[in-house]
C-alpha cells in the first residue's frame, strides 16, 4: 500500500500546502497530524506505525514533516526500515528503499539542516517578541509608541500648500520627505 503522511505544527498552517507534493502518486491511505508542537503527541503517525507492513511505501512531503529533530527522524525511519517499509521524501528526492545505508547519511545531514533552520526561526521569533515588548509594539503596529516628529520646516510650508501656492510634490521636496510621508504628516498635523 501507498501511505501519505502529512503534519502541521500550528493552527495557522494549512495541510493543503503539502497536497501538491502528492499529485503524481497514487495514495491508498492518508494520515494527517495537526497542531503537533514539540510536546504534542502525533496519533496519526502512531497509527501509521501500526498499520504499515513489509513492502508498503510511505510518502512524506519533506523531512521536516516526519521528524522533529535528527534523533527523532532517524528513530522513526529506522523503525519503518526494520519492518521493510520504504519511506519516500518527496521534496528531498530520496527514499530508504535501496539496500545501502546512504539514506542514513542523507537523513542525518538534511535532518540537521532542518533542525538548525527551525532553531534559528524560533530564536528570531523570540528576539522579535522581546523587541516588540521592549518598544511597546504588537504585530508591527505601534502600541504606546511616541508620535512621529514632524520636521520644523513642515509648519513653515504647510500654509503655503494649503493655500495652493505650492504642490504636494514641491512641499515634500522642500521638507526632504516622500509624498506618502508628507500625507502622513498632514494627517497627523490636522487642522
Amino acid at each position: 500500500m501507498n501511505f501519505a503522511y502529512k503534519r502541521v505544527s500550528t493552527e495557522k498552517q494549512d495541510l493543503r500546502r503539502q497536497d501538491k507534493a502528492f499529485t503524481s502518486i497514487s495514495i491508498d491511505r492518508e494520515y494527517c497530524d495537526k497542531l503537533t508542537g514539540s510536546k504534542a503527541d502525533r496519533p496519526q503517525l502512531n497509527w501509521l506505525r501500526l498499520e504499515a507492513e513489509a513492502g508498503d511505501n510511505i510518502y512524506v512531503e519533506s523531512i521536516s514533516r516526519l521528524g522533529r529533530n535528527v534523533d527523532d527522524l532517524r528513530q522513526i525511519v529506522q523503525e519503518f526500515k526494520d519492518k521493510d517499509v520504504t519511506v519516500h521524501f518527496i521534496k528531498e528526492g530520496f527514499n530508504t528503499g535501496n539496500n545501502n545505508n546512504m539514506f542514513k547519511f542523507m537523513l542525518t545531514i538534511l535532518g540537521a539542516v532542518v533542525e538548525m533552520e527551525r532553531e534559528l526561526t524560533v530564536e528570531r521569533i523570540r528576539e522579535g517578541m522581546a523587541k516588540a515588548k521592549r518598544y511597546g509594539t504588537r504585530s508591527g503596529r505601534p502600541v504606546g509608541r511616541p508620535p512621529r516628529q514632524i520636521p520644523a520646516s513642515f509648519k513653515k510650508y504647510y500654509p503655503m500648500w494649503k493655500d495652493g501656492d505650492i504642490t504636494a510634490t514641491a512641499f515634500a521636496r522642500l521638507i526632504g520627505v516622500s509624498r506618502p510621508t508628507l500625507y502622513n504628516y498632514i494627517r497627523e498635523h490636522g487642522d
